[in-house]
């Protein structure tokens, strides 16, 4: 039977998702417009430099682009921004935002839901009311990072739509899977231990005479993808691999991975100041115990990983430790930016992100055990997090489990059973106020690990020194 109004069920849901979507793009691009970020500063002015070598003697080549640090595709994207600033005259960061705001619209109004129907087998999306209380809290707590051109939201949208697709039966779902897969690894290299679960939701429940039908055009996509990178790297690094190298001479980085592995056990967090109420820079909350476990071992570097791994085995306690501050750390968010203009993190902020995660628990504890479907798309999302908690850590690293955690409170059931005994709903009540005087406590500690030329700025004081 049509909808009213003569069109197809299926179609007004669409229309509804693309209205939704398109007042998302709208209010991020309103706010984005009018923010008080107005240029591009460190890792997001350097992928947009990047996309400079891709013109090369007076033209476009695809193999110009020389970097093996970072992948070609997110640079490309940066390339077709260039071309419609030069188009228009505008300022590269006006560009950045106005693709920033639809990469929050598909995210929020379409992927997002999408995905989460998907993986709980529902009939139909979540509520226009949860899915807008979605983007609500996405707004809330990451609205900022869509004023620059940084690889996490665009590398987190492309795995959600490599999930998503995954699970759907067409061939040209197969294809977009590998399509999407493909883009995040590219962008964000740590996504590459997100391939096995995709791959395993495109073979789920599908017969096997399938298989290798879906395979191959899961394949197609990634080698689409992935080639140009293969013929980067050989034609500028002799290196014979589709994957992105993730080193640097200039920077005397032989290994990306491996040196964030040593600068975690140096710094419980890391955030990013451009002034003017901070000094410019890096702003580093310090690790005492792991800097003692570096020293006690004598280390400079880590020179593979099974170096670093019989490190942690000789100190599991600290290395635990070191994890789970690190988990906090990242899902900690202070401030809704990537660069801070001043220290100013908010208790109400703070507070709503805490009751949030716990919220998000007591969802977890009353449902159901996640079937194979939804254990695949959630080590899809978990393994990156994992795979970074003994990094140097930075809030947009556990991007993936904090919105998760967000999608557990808008999309998930209501904890009733909280509310199935007196007794109970008191526990449930003293552990909330327990576990925020706990987050609370924690952050401050964090927060007073700050490097010594940031105390001041922070509120504490350093001994025999006044705040400039």
């Amino acid at each position: 039977m049509p909808a009213p109004g003569g069109r197809p069920p299926g179609q007004n849901r669409r229309w509804e998702e693309g209205l939704l979507a398109g007042a998302i793009t709208l209010v991020y691009l309103l706010y984005l417009l009018t923010s008080e970020y107005q240029n591009l500063y460190y890792d997001a002015e350097n992928y947009w430099q990047l996309s400079h070598r891709f013109y090369q003697q007076g033209r476009f080549s695809l193999l110009g682009y020389d970097d093996a640090l970072r992948g070609y595709a997110y640079p490309l994207v940066n390339f077709l921004c260039l071309v419609v600033r030069k188009a228009l005259d505008w300022p590269a960061v006006r560009v950045v935002k106005l693709l920033n705001a639809g990469l929050a619209g598909l995210l929020f109004g379409v992927v997002g839901p999408r995905l989460w129907q998907a993986a709980t087998d529902s009939p139909s999306l979540p509520s226009v009311a949860r899915r807008l209380l979605w983007a609500a809290l996405g707004f809330v707590f990451w609205r900022d990072y869509f004023s620059f051109s940084l690889s996490d939201f665009p590398a987190v949208l492309a795995l959600g739509v490599a999930l998503w697709q995954a699970q759907r039966s067409t061939g040209w779902a197969a294809l977009l899977t590998g399509l999407a897969l493909a883009l995040a690894l590219n962008v964000r290299p740590i996504y590459q231990i997100s391939a096995l679960p995709v791959l395993g939701l495109l073979l789920l429940g599908q017969p096997k005479r399938a298989w290798a039908g879906r395979l191959m055009a899961c394949g197609l996509g990634l080698v689409f993808i992935l080639a140009p990178q293969w013929l980067i790297n050989r034609r500028h690094f002799g290196a014979n691999t589709p994957l992105v190298l993730s080193q640097s001479k200039e920077l005397n980085i032989h290994n990306l991975y491996l040196q964030k592995l040593k600068w975690g056990l140096l710094h419980l967090k890391y955030e990013a100041s451009v002034g003017p109420g901070l000094p410019t820079g890096q702003l580093l909350f310090l690790d005492q115990a792991g800097a003692q476990v570096l020293q006690e071992e004598g280390l400079d570097d880590f020179r593979s990983p099974g170096q670093y791994l019989q490190v942690a085995l000789r100190h599991p306690g600290p290395f635990l430790a070191t994890y789970a501050r690190h988990l906090f750390a990242g899902l900690d968010i202070s401030h809704p930016t990537p660069y801070l203009r001043r220290w100013e993190p908010s208790a109400l902020l703070s507070g709503l992100n805490y009751s949030l995660w716990f919220w998000a628990m007591l969802v977890t504890l009353g449902g159901k055990r996640p079937r194979r479907k939804a254990a695949l798309v959630l080590a899809g999302l978990l393994l990156p997090c994992l795979a970074v908690l003994p990094m140097s850590m930075e809030v947009r690293f556990l991007l993936p489990l904090h919105l998760l955690l967000l999608a557990l409170v808008a999309f998930g059931p209501a904890p009733v059973w909280v509310l199935r005994s007196k007794r109970r709903l008191l526990l449930v009540a003293a552990a909330y106020g327990v576990f925020l005087l706990g987050c609370f406590a924690l952050s401050a500690s964090i927060t007073r690990a700050v490097e010594p030329r940031f105390q001041g700025y922070l509120g504490y004081a350093v001994p025999g020194s006044k705040r400039p």
